[in-house]
């Protein structure tokens, strides 16, 4: 089966086309002006570009996402009310999911009892599995880590307000020291995550990852914050290939989705 799946983030989007034999990628810039109707005109652009129409798409947005909906997107307003009925596409549209729960797909595992996927980017955010499947919550927003708040000298912030992305670019911050102090803030909000949690495994992701002294300083944060039983078995780890690390989650969902359809028409075949 032909895929589209879509990683769209506050500052690009990437289109992966799983095609016949071979994988196709494209970036396109996005921003607060994006909205729907662009989505929909890079899409229908694709389509016709490879004539593709019986087809799968997956697309995974920065935001609250409920019952195949994005309900909120602070960094994307424009996608706000996506849907199945605002979403033109020849192909079927399988799934709409927060990216950093369809990213958790292409790093968890079963066999882990807990596992945190923590990415800093534009926003923060965390996604929870539990034996390899995705806890979301009773309405869809459990994992909201930088909206926990923290008390400075300065006053009392979210965390986005102290580590995110758009923080530290707003702030204009540049020196090895503020960097590594942001990635404390961010370590010190994990820890209350793993003291609650406990988890086997963490996944730290996000192009703020790439900055040694912010990386450095999550990691300090965190070891000097977090109960030294839950650290004492912890894996902490850098996700590679960040960039594509959304499309691979939301490819996995669909192969798991056309392993289960095919498992049940073998059942009926069957019976």
């Amino acid at each position: 089966m032909q895929t589209i799946t879509i990683d769209v983030g506050g500052s690009k989007a990437l289109f992966t086309l799983h095609l016949s034999g071979h994988t196709e990628q494209y970036k396109i810039p996005t921003g607060e002006i994006f909205n729907i109707d662009e989505l929909n005109k890079q899409l229908a652009a694709l389509e016709r570009d490879y004539q593709l129409k019986d087809h799968q798409v997956a697309i995974a947005v920065p935001g609250l996402v409920q019952h195949q909906r994005v309900v909120a997107c602070k960094s994307l307003p424009g996608l706000n009310g996506l849907s199945a009925a605002t979403l033109n596409t020849q192909g079927q549209l399988k799934l709409i999911i927060n990216d950093i729960d369809a990213g958790m797909q292409a790093m968890s595992d079963a066999k882990y009892a807990c596992e945190l996927l923590v990415m800093c980017g534009t926003g923060i955010g965390m996604s929870i599995a539990f034996n390899g499947k995705t806890f979301t919550g009773a309405t869809g927003v459990a994992g909201e880590l930088g909206q926990c708040r923290m008390m400075t000298d300065a006053g009392e912030f979210t965390l986005e307000q102290l580590a995110s992305g758009e923080s530290i670019r707003s702030r204009n911050i540049t020196s090895a020291a503020d960097l590594y102090l942001a990635g404390t803030s961010l370590g010190m909000g994990l820890a209350w995550a793993v003291n609650l949690f406990n988890p086997n495994r963490i996944w730290l992701a996000g192009g703020m990852m790439n900055s040694a002294p912010y990386y450095k300083g999550c990691l300090d944060g965190l070891k000097q914050m977090a109960l030294s039983a839950p650290l004492s078995a912890l894996q902490i780890n850098r996700v590679d290939d960040m960039e594509t690390l959304v499309c691979r989650g939301l490819k996995a969902i669909l192969a798991r989705e056309g392993d289960a359809e095919s498992a049940s028409w073998q059942d009926e075949l069957t019976t």
